[in-house]
C-alpha cells in the first residue's frame, strides 16, 4: 500500500497516520521507510500514538521516546551503534559497503543462538533494493522499486 500510494516519506507517514496499527500482545512493531529524496524514518507505536523518528537504520529496538524507548536486547542497541558509527565515519556508502556493514552486525557475529532473519540495503536514488536472507550475504535477491505517485 505504501509503495503504491506514497511517493515519499512524508506521504507514507501521512498514509500510516490514517490507520490504527497498534500491535496486540505487546509486540514491537516498527517500519523503516525511506525515499528517493534521501529521507528515512522509523515509524513506531508508543502509548497508542504513532511516533516518527528520523534515522538511516533500524535494528530490533524502539527508538521513539516513551514507555517503549530502548526496549530490545542490548545486542540490538550495540548493532545500531556500530551501524551509525560506520555511516557517520564514511559519509556516503555504496550498496556493497552497506551490505558489508549489515554483515558486520549480523547476529552470528555476537556468538548468540539467534540469527538475523533478513537484511535489506536500498539505493534511495535508483530504487534498487537488495534482500539478504538468514545471514547469507553471498546470495542476493535484487529488485527495483519504480512505483509511487508523482508529486
Amino acid at each position: 500500500m505504501l509503495l503504491d500510494q506514497a511517493a515519499n516519506v512524508e506521504e507514507a507517514v501521512a498514509l500510516l497516520n490514517s490507520y490504527d496499527l497498534q500491535a496486540s500482545f505487546g509486540y514491537m512493531v516498527h517500519f523503516a521507510i525511506a525515499d528517493r529524496e534521501g529521507g528515512s524514518v522509523a515509524v513506531e507505536y508508543v502509548n497508542n500514538e504513532m511516533v516518527v523518528t528520523e534515522t538511516p537504520v533500524v535494528t530490533n529496538f524502539y527508538l521513539a521516546e516513551g514507555e517503549k524507548n530502548g526496549i530490545g536486547t542490548m545486542q540490538s542497541h550495540e548493532r545500531y551503534e556500530i551501524l551509525m558509527d560506520r555511516l557517520n565515519g564514511s559519509g556516503t556508502m555504496g550498496m556493497d559497503g552497506l551490505r558489508d556493514a549489515m554483515d558486520s552486525v549480523s547476529k552470528d557475529n555476537f556468538g548468540e543462538f539467534e540469527s538475523t532473519e533478513w537484511s535489506i540495503v536500498a539505493n534511495q536514488t535508483t530504487g534498487e533494493v537488495r534482500y539478504y536472507h538468514r545471514e547469507n550475504y553471498d546470495i542476493v535477491y535484487t529488485f527495483t522499486i519504480t512505483g509511487g505517485q508523482e508529486s
